[in-house]
């Protein structure tokens, strides 16, 4: 038996070429984006919370943020903190300067206790104005977020 290799007909090959496809798999990149989307979504809650604060309880609707903020925390014994990083009432606005120098736009948050005095929440919004910070709000914890 003999075979013939060469049949000599290119419009085969030429249609085997031309089957390639050429077009980018995008669903392994949106896989990624999505899973990394939940890891986001379940540990930002996590990222301001290394002071431990009782928030007050509020029925007001959750914002969603843009960028990086600035969160200054006031514990129960009326301490501040900056991020997890303690700061004394008198080097509150020299910190928040330096934690906001490079925004164009600064915001901060302020997180603090129930039963936190009114004073020490307007000390510290007192301080952010005076460092120059543009837009100031207040962390609540919802109602319906723990029960």
């Amino acid at each position: 038996m003999s075979f013939n290799l060469d049949s000599g007909n290119d419009v085969g090959e030429g249609s085997r070429k031309s089957n390639f496809i050429s077009e980018i798999n995008m669903t392994p990149f949106v896989d990624v984006c999505l899973v990394l989307l939940i890891i986001f979504m379940v540990t930002a809650p996590f990222a301001i919370s290394g002071i431990n604060v009782q928030l007050p309880k509020t029925q007001a609707k959750s914002l969603t943020l843009s960028g990086e903020s600035l969160v200054i925390s006031i514990n129960k014994k009326g301490e501040y903190f900056i991020g997890k990083n303690i700061v004394k009432e008198a080097n509150l606005i020299t910190q928040i300067q330096t934690s906001v120098k490079n925004d164009e736009h600064p915001s901060l948050f302020i997180r603090a206790d129930d039963g936190v005095p009114y004073g020490k929440v307007m000390f510290a919004m007192t301080a952010a104005q005076k460092a120059g910070v543009e837009r100031i709000g207040m962390v609540g914890e919802n109602k319906r977020d723990k029960k």
